[in-house]
């Protein structure tokens, strides 16, 4: 992966910022026209699915699937490794994006809107749970047979859509959400030699430990024995 494809993505991101920032979500064109479309549509027998991949759609099924990867070994845990690399340049670019963007929710804009979980207290911009699920799903799609990679996708576009519906972000945060996340999905594939190295380091320094503790461990036994 070369950079000259990441960093016009970046761009795109700091420009898309950059607008928002000026003119604000609720100004921002077809973004108001779009939550409520979104929020309006919703169907009570649907509204319990869509809370609940609102609320745990990130945690309750990244997490452990990075755990399965890495546990599965080989190409899986390298995939793990590029995945919870980019979730930690997630986390902290979305972090700083929030704060820097500082966008109200649109519940504190709008006169009218149906909340279904309750109010979050952070800015709006990006979604965090659209950047994280967006990473893991562009990260699979490119280091994991379509298989897996596929029906994860699929749940993190319901997760970063559910977002919208249940009433707590814009459609336009969902959006940069996933463009901040190619960008980083791209950039942690690019730097998988570091994360690999940084690994192996971590591997061998824990093995070394663990053999010299069993080493302690033989020579305690025989004083026993003697």
């Amino acid at each position: 992966m070369n950079w000259r494809y990441i960093l016009p993505i970046y761009f795109i991101y700091i420009l898309l910022s950059i607008i928002v920032k000026l003119i604000g979500e609720q100004n921002f064109p077809g973004n108001v026209l779009l939550y409520h479309a979104i929020n309006s549509s919703q169907v009570t027998l649907l509204n319990p699915i869509m809370v609940f991949l609102s609320e745990y759609g990130r945690e309750y099924v990244w997490i452990p699937v990075t755990a399965a990867l890495f546990i599965a070994g080989g190409k899986y845990r390298r995939a793990s490794i590029i995945l919870a690399s980019a979730f930690v340049l997630a986390i902290i670019f979305g972090e700083l994006s929030k704060y820097a963007v500082a966008q109200p929710r649109p519940f504190l804009v709008l006169s009218t809107y149906h909340l279904l979980v309750p109010k979050p207290h952070d800015f709006s911009y990006p979604s965090g749970h659209a950047l994280i699920v967006g990473v893991g799903a562009i990260t699979l799609l490119l280091t994991v047979p379509y298989y897996i990679s596929l029906p994860l996708t699929a749940e993190a576009i319901l997760v970063s859509y559910s977002r919208v519906y249940v009433g707590v972000h814009w459609p336009l945060d969902v959006l940069a959400g996933w463009i901040l996340a190619a960008a980083i999905s791209l950039t942690a594939i690019k730097l998988e030699w570091l994360e690999m190295k940084i690994y192996d380091r971590v591997k061998n320094l824990a093995t070394h430990d663990r053999n010299e503790a069993n080493m302690k461990e033989m020579k305690k036994e025989k004083r026993n024995q003697s």
